[in-house]
């Protein structure tokens, strides 16, 4: 069993059906698939099917429970969300520094991920219940998010390490990009370019270009690209 699928992530009392199925569609589009709900006011429905787009399946394996004690039941780890801190919410963390700390359970441990109702969130008495409890950093001027763009954050901070970086493509040698710069600069001055103004200023406006440059990494395929446009003016200019 992969680890993502010791993780379940849990809507309490969720009023908006729309909000379900969007859900699902988020943990579907990072790799989760079990959605459990608490007493949903209006679900199953087509409105979240609607929503979930692509995520049917997941709707239909959800689990609705009556209670928070019986969707917790199953479960090692509870941890809950909230847009505050406070002496009641317990102990919080920082959404990127709380998600390791879930990976790591959830690869031997069923883990419950509870998110509160889109009005008010988690009540008190159930973040008691949480070992630890969730916060994603927002403006102080509106941080309260939708209940579906929090299952998606969070999501999606849990699912950083689990899909392979694609390397950035190989760059030309320092030597090469020498060579190239060189013939820019040559081609410039054939072209009649003179900075005037202070002493050295030429010298100045290279040393510039030459780092603005280098900063794109460029790839052989672009060297070539670069060195055949230089050739063209090159022979534009010979022609005069």
């Amino acid at each position: 069993m992969k680890w993502k699928d010791n993780i379940s992530f849990i809507l309490v009392d969720t009023l908006e059906t729309g909000n379900i199925g969007a859900s699902a569609r988020a943990m579907k589009n990072c790799g989760f698939s079990k959605l459990e709900l608490v007493r949903p006011r209006n679900f199953p429905s087509e409105e979240a099917g609607w929503f979930a787009h692509g995520a049917e399946d997941i709707l239909s394996t959800v689990r609705v429970h009556p209670d928070l004690t019986a969707a917790m039941k199953e479960k090692s780890l509870i941890v809950g969300t909230t847009r505050r801190d406070g002496k009641k919410r317990g102990l919080t963390f920082p959404v990127r520094e709380a998600v390791e700390k879930i990976r790591q359970s959830a690869r031997n441990n069923r883990v419950a991920l509870l998110f509160g109702r889109e009005d008010r969130g988690l009540k008190n008495a159930e973040t008691a219940e949480c070992s630890f409890m969730i916060r994603i950093p927002a403006s102080d001027e509106h941080p309260s998010f939708n209940l579906a763009q929090a299952v998606l954050i969070i999501a999606y901070e849990l699912s950083l390490t689990s899909y392979p970086v694609k390397p950035p493509p190989a760059a030309i040698s320092s030597a090469e990009f020498l060579a190239l710069f060189e013939r820019l600069r040559t081609i410039m001055k054939m072209a009649g370019y003179a900075p005037k103004g202070i002493r050295d200023k030429e010298v100045l406006i290279m040393a510039d270009l030459k780092r603005l440059i280098s900063r794109t990494a460029i790839t052989p395929r672009e060297a070539r690209m670069l060195h055949g446009i230089i050739s063209q003016i090159e022979d534009s200019l010979g022609k005069r």
